[in-house]
């Protein structure tokens, strides 16, 4: 009798735990070729050769896969996570911070490093968070007191100290950095190395970061969007030698990824194409939008397309992405069932570089912009509090943020119980910086605040 009712009890609770709202990851004990032993959970690959584990006091260890046992190999292998591409994650990833100093009384911003130390005591007056947070991790973009670049250790490259460009901008895939000279009709911008030298001696009215090693430069300042046409401008297409290659008059373009990108067919931007670094026609649709190619695949029209302009998705099947969702730099993307399923939840993830399915979201969770690093900023709509989801569903770390930010290069920014409590976390959710308190001053993140009750429409 007693055991029956135990089979009952626990038959039920299984079907407690299968419907839960949310996934947990598991805890599993781990052994090296050494035969040492850790209990842990595993957090997802990084990079091909490793991967990424949590042990029960929180703290975070990254451990090549050939230091695992066979057993524990097999187990990863057959984890839903390694039908994913694996993150990569920079490995002198520096990470920039705002924080109150009580002996100048007034804001200081500096980086620090995977420890939460300060990486180097240089004095900056501005940290540029299209730097070190672009992808690139190399240089960084910063004001100190003039404008210039450093490397990750703190050495100036050019700039910094002495007079540099008035505007300097990073986000190219390689180090070629934006800089912009003068104002009104006589501006005009330069590609410049990493030593502030130039890349090309030819100046632009205009220009946009290299990226795939293809550029959109304006040639003349009439040509300049919002210029004597005030149209978009003639957008012509450069490579590293600053050859002109194609030229797209009054049209909108997209920068390149992945060797793709969408550009307007009309001047009301609403027809596109996608092309290739030759400026030949991919995909010519005409599509109404078309986003950026991660992982293979770009969000065309809410749904998938591989880089051939082969479509992922059905036309009219169950899910559809919407555009708030498109850019997520990961493999991995959210999307919204496209009719009401009873007993399943409104949004899932897909696998963007084939489109299929990987798990639900629950109705309580609401993802903002999408995963970054592998994870995605949630907020429980019943506590209004933050956390982050893997791309395999589950709460890696718990929602108990007041705010959050998207992962860069493995850290994010977030708010601990108050909102002026700053703090940067890493993968495995472990505070490794606190701001000092008073937070005077000190100025509020640039990212957009999540929407608590969030259109169901596609926007």
């Amino acid at each position: 009798m007693k055991r029956s009712f135990l089979r009952i009890l626990l038959s039920g609770l299984s079907l407690l735990l299968i419907g839960s709202p949310v996934l947990l990851a598991e805890l599993r004990e781990f052994t090296d070729v050494k035969g040492r032993k850790i209990t842990a959970e595993l957090l997802g690959l990084s990079g091909e050769s490793k991967v990424n584990l949590r042990m029960e006091s929180g703290k975070m260890v990254t451990v090549a896969l050939t230091r695992l046992s066979k057993e524990d190999q097999d187990y990863i292998d057959s984890h839903p996570a390694s039908r994913l591409s694996p993150v990569n994650i920079p490995e002198k990833a520096l990470v920039a911070v705002t924080d109150w100093n009580e002996k100048l009384q007034r804001d200081e911003s500096y980086f620090i490093n995977i420890t939460g130390q300060r990486a180097f005591r240089r004095a900056i007056k501005t940290i540029h968070y299209d730097g070190f947070a672009s992808g690139l991790w190399q240089y960084a973009v910063v004001e100190g007191p003039y404008m210039g670049v450093l490397d990750s250790e703190g050495m100036a490259m050019f700039g910094v100290s002495r007079s540099g460009p008035p505007e300097l901008r990073a986000g190219s895939d390689a180090p070629i950095f934006l800089a912009r000279y003068g104002t009104g009709e006589s501006a005009y911008v330069q590609y410049l190395r990493k030593d502030g030298k130039p890349f090309i001696n030819t100046r632009f009215a205009d220009g946009r970061p290299f990226n795939n090693e293809r550029a959109w430069v304006n040639l003349e300042a009439a040509d300049r969007p919002g210029g004597q046409q005030q149209g978009n401008g003639t957008w012509t297409l450069i490579d590293y030698q600053g050859n002109l290659l194609h030229a797209f008059e009054d049209l909108e373009v997209n920068d390149f990824s992945q060797g793709r990108a969408g550009v307007a067919l009309d001047i009301r931007a609403s027809e596109w194409a996608i092309i290739d670094t030759d400026a030949e026609i991919i995909a010519e649709g005409p599509f109404r939008r078309v986003g950026k190619f991660i992982n293979g695949s770009a969000v065309v029209d809410g749904r998938l397309m591989n880089r051939d302009g082969e479509w992922l998705m059905e036309e009219k099947g169950e899910w559809q992405i919407e555009r708030r969702y498109e850019n997520s730099e990961s493999d991995a993307v959210v999307a919204r069932r496209t009719r009401r399923v009873p007993g399943k939840p409104r949004f899932g993830i897909l696998q963007r570089s084939t489109g299929e399915f990987i798990a639900d979201i629950p109705d309580n969770y609401y993802v903002d912009r999408g995963f970054f690093n592998g994870l995605a900023v949630v907020r429980d709509l019943k506590t209004q509090n933050f956390g982050y989801i893997s791309r395999t569903g589950e709460l890696v770390v718990p929602a108990n943020f007041s705010r959050a930010a998207p992962f860069k290069g493995g850290y994010a920014h977030v708010s601990l119980k108050q909102h002026f409590e700053k703090a940067v976390i890493n993968l495995a959710g472990e505070v490794i910086w606190k701001a000092r308190l008073p937070e005077v001053g000190v100025p509020e993140p640039a990212e957009k605040e999540v929407d608590a009750n969030p259109p169901e429409k596609e926007e």
